[in-house]
């Protein structure tokens, strides 16, 4: 059930003290500046002005994403291959918060796990995987200058086999859902509205099957920040699309951000959003 107003804002201003004593100002500062292009006030949805920056599904910080302790999810796998599987996984995982701080590191994990997929290919752990260094590869790229629209489309169609392969693995749908959105400002108008669909299939999914995913709390609520704001001309290309227009509120939004908060009060550019937006 819907929390009301009330009740959400007594949270907001907990979350508000709790940061306030918790976090310095050189790191607050830092973080809202990455998350500045989300943390807007609700837009004019009669404005007729494009840009490619409005749809802000993609994320800049990616909190850990801990090992599915559970079968590769390929068929036909040994045992033996399966215990491989995991051990390499659990391994990925331990190093990945410290590799992915360099583009080094982001070089060296990412020619290992690509010989690793050749080793075990349409293996869903691994790919997923694979999609997240070349996801942080991009970033370290993208602030030095280089173009990596080509990169980032390419870890896409990776995100959509992994899917593909397994229907049952949260961590595939949910890099899927971070890709679709990540390459959207790539995208027209029309385009951008069927990924935002898919987008939201791929989030909900990976909720079914892990309903305490912070990232995809997270997501969907960006998600619901960005339909409640639609425009008037974006509504009438989804109905022609869809058939109907998407609807959300920024409550809902909101409500998203604080689940996501309360699973993870570490990551900052979660927090920070929430607090931007709930005033």
């Amino acid at each position: 059930m819907r929390k009301d107003i009330k009740s959400l804002e007594r949270e907001i201003s907990l979350l508000r003290k709790e940061l306030s004593r918790d976090n310095t100002k050189t790191t607050r500062d830092t973080t809202s500046r990455d998350v500045a292009r989300v943390s807007q006030k609700p837009r004019d949805s009669d404005s007729e002005s494009e840009s490619e920056d409005e749809f802000l599904l993609a994320l800049e910080t990616i909190p850990s994403q801990s090992i599915l302790l559970t079968c590769t999810e390929c068929s036909d796998v040994s045992p033996d291959t399966e215990r491989e599987i995991v051990s390499i996984c659990r391994e990925l995982d331990q190093k990945h918060d410290d590799i992915k701080k360099t583009e080094q590191g982001c070089e060296i994990s990412l020619a290992n796990l690509q010989l690793l997929n050749q080793q075990h290919p349409q293996t869903p752990q691994l790919l997923w995987r694979w999609v997240r260094i070349m996801f942080d590869k991009a970033k370290h790229d993208a602030k030095n200058g280089l173009d990596v629209k080509e990169s980032l489309l390419f870890a896409l169609d990776i995100a959509k086999e992994s899917v593909e392969l397994s229907s049952n693995n949260s961590k595939c749908h949910l890099w899927y859902a971070i890709l679709l959105g990540d390459t959207c400002k790539y995208d027209d108008t029309k385009t951008k509205l069927l990924k935002g669909k898919d987008f939201e299939t791929q989030v909900r999914r990976c909720l079914e099957i892990d309903p305490n995913n912070s990232t995809a709390l997270h997501l969907l609520g960006r998600y619901c920040y960005e339909v409640a704001g639609i425009k008037w001309w974006e509504a009438k290309i989804a109905a022609t699309l869809f058939g109907s227009v998407p609807t959300s509120s920024y409550q809902e939004a909101l409500e998203y951000f604080m689940r996501a908060y309360q699973l993870n009060k570490e990551w900052l550019e979660n927090s920070f959003i929430l607090l931007s937006n709930a005033w």
